[in-house]
């Protein structure tokens, strides 16, 4: 696997035994459908090409966008704020990746830069909730 590869694969794993969702449910990239809930699209953010490829560090960042069904409206809403609460022990996104900054030992650090687009819409008689959680990670390379 190349770099990218494995530090998506790091962040699979840390999502998958820390935040609650099957590792068939968190997808590396944009998924075509969303059948079961909740999941996780990563998707690659920016990567500065000159550091990542100049042969003394690798750095940028991986969008987490977490996708959470719910037919009642408050419930979901608890749902989504258990995911982006550092406290919430069984859940966290935050709190999953604090727990192992290496990404099961894929990167030198990985840290929760902000949440942002925190949404909700109307689906098939129940709502989606979602949200963007911006890793960035840093790892080093060989010259």
């Amino acid at each position: 696997m190349s770099g990218f590869s494995d530090i998506f694969a790091g962040l699979k794993t840390v999502l998958t035994n820390s935040s609650g969702v099957s590792k068939s449910n968190v997808h590396m990239g944009a998924p075509d459908a969303i059948n079961d809930y909740p999941a996780i699209a990563l998707i690659p953010e920016s990567f500065d090409m000159v550091v990542a490829f100049a042969g003394n560090s690798f750095e940028g960042d991986i969008r987490a966008k977490v996708f959470i069904k719910s037919g009642d409206d408050e419930e979901g809403w608890r749902q989504l704020w258990d995911y982006i609460d550092p406290t919430q022990a069984s859940t966290s996104l935050v709190r999953a990746i604090r727990a192992d900054r290496s990404l099961d030992g894929k990167v030198d650090g990985a840290e929760v830069m902000r949440i942002e687009n925190i949404s909700r819409s109307e689906i098939g008689g129940g709502f989606l909730f979602t949200f963007d959680a911006i890793i960035h990670v840093i790892k080093a390379v060989a010259p």
